[in-house]
């Protein structure tokens, strides 16, 4: 859900990339390069294979209906969602329409999917963040940090008292801007259902576009992760990236993309805030978590 916005850089390139690819077995990130692993965190992505039953069928469906009008019979639980905001139990849950960008934007926080949401929509939220959780942990296992401290350093995300939203986005063509403004997410992960060309990552001064593997999610480090690993062995890049301005194109429907992001709590007594590891003295208190997510609110929303 959350990002934080940059500067656009200028030099731009179409150059190919071979990005990193893998597929979870028995709970162990199996790559399909050597070094796969090491490239990923030097990229700040990777792609993922996602189990046969996650049925995505519903969350599709959503992404291209919650921004429209309620029909007037209320036969389709998924359209009329653009006027939902204050009803939500969460402090940033509802629509929210970006200023200076084509994007529109539905989030929700996961105590609220089961209210809220169609039920095959909130059974595919619940899959989704199991998965998260589970590449998370298969991330966490490689990294320079005591297995002892995961929980405590991830905010409670671990113990089920994290941060989880599910985030969808619909891109306007006729709006004249960028699809989606130049950021990194502030979350400790996501994984993203992008199935169609305009996402783009940084890397060094150059743009690299992605284009969709098929059968795969699109696993992304945020600034929480960059920050808690920049002192160690082991560090890990937050992913800078954008969409590409979308056009109007003749029977296409709109581009669209959601991703499920796992952040620390904002319940002070079980997360006092960001933290990083210092190898040899622990963990070390570097922010709160909510200023973070305010600058993402001024910034890019």
């Amino acid at each position: 859900m959350l990002a934080q916005h940059l500067t656009p850089v200028i030099m731009e390139s179409k150059r190919e990339h071979n990005w990193m690819k893998a597929r979870l077995d028995q709970g162990s990130l199996v790559f399909d390069q050597e070094n796969g692993l090491q490239c990923a965190l030097e990229d700040g992505f990777f792609f993922v294979e996602y189990p046969g039953n996650l049925d995505f069928s519903p969350g599709d469906r959503f992404a291209r209906s919650f921004y429209l009008p309620d029909n007037p019979d209320k036969t389709d639980p998924y359209r009329g969602f653009s006027l939902a905001t204050l009803e939500y139990v969460g402090k940033y849950d509802g629509y929210h329409r970006c200023d200076g960008s084509q994007t529109e934007q539905f989030f929700l926080e996961s105590r609220s999917w089961n209210t809220v949401f169609p039920l095959e929509l909130s059974r595919q939220a619940v899959a989704m963040q199991e998965f998260a959780l589970d590449i998370l942990r298969a991330v966490l296992v490689h990294l320079d940090l005591p297995q002892e401290l995961w929980d405590e350093a991830t905010g409670g995300c671990l113990s089920a008292r994290g941060t989880y939203h599910l985030s969808f986005n619909h891109y306007r063509p006729e709006v004249p801007a960028p699809g989606f403004n130049t950021h990194k997410d502030t979350s400790w992960m996501s994984v993203l259902r992008s199935p169609e060309p305009g996402l783009e990552v940084q890397l060094g001064n150059i743009w690299y576009p992605i284009e969709p593997i098929p059968r795969t999610l699109m696993v992304i480090f945020g600034c929480a992760m960059e920050i808690l690993t920049k002192p160690s062995r082991t560090p890990v890049t937050a992913s800078t990236h954008r969409v590409v301005e979308q056009t109007q194109t003749n029977g296409k429907p709109d581009r669209f993309s959601y991703g499920l992001f796992v952040d620390s709590s904002l319940d002070e007594t079980i997360c006092p805030g960001l933290y990083c590891y210092e190898p040899g003295k622990g963990l070390v208190l570097v922010g709160k978590v909510e200023d973070a997510i305010n600058q993402f609110i001024e910034n890019v929303l």
